[in-house]
């Protein structure tokens, strides 16, 4: 089932919940970025609205990476930032990154729920 909306999703046909994206990491990853992206897909998996979320391994690159996301984290040393659409919002310390992930997240979904009035 999770596989069938994958395709539907990158096929354009599904326009609900969250498509994870991430990077090929580098040698400036500084963090299990394997794990964080797989903790991102569990977290939104009931996820219902249509956004992109990028999970980056570097500050550096991350936010330019993946500036068409919608929200997004990318770790450092010891510590990571929070962007949307490029943007970033705040650094935070590395084991609270997925928090202020799913923060934005929340933030979207209540932006979107009031422009629908």
């Amino acid at each position: 089932m999770i596989a069938a909306k994958k395709i539907l999703q990158a096929a354009g046909l599904r326009k609900e919940g969250a498509e994870v994206i991430s990077c090929p990491t580098c040698g400036r990853t500084r963090i299990n970025l394997v794990a964080l992206a797989e903790e991102a897909e569990r977290r939104l998996s009931g996820c219902r609205l249509p956004i992109t979320v990028a999970v980056m391994g570097c500050a550096v690159n991350g936010p330019g990476e993946a500036a068409a996301a919608d929200v997004g984290i990318a770790g450092g040393d010891g510590t990571g930032i929070v962007f949307r659409k490029g943007r970033i919002v705040k650094k935070v310390p590395q084991e609270h990154l997925m928090e202020a992930l799913m923060e934005q997240v929340r933030l979207l979904e209540a932006e979107r729920e009031q422009a629908e009035g």
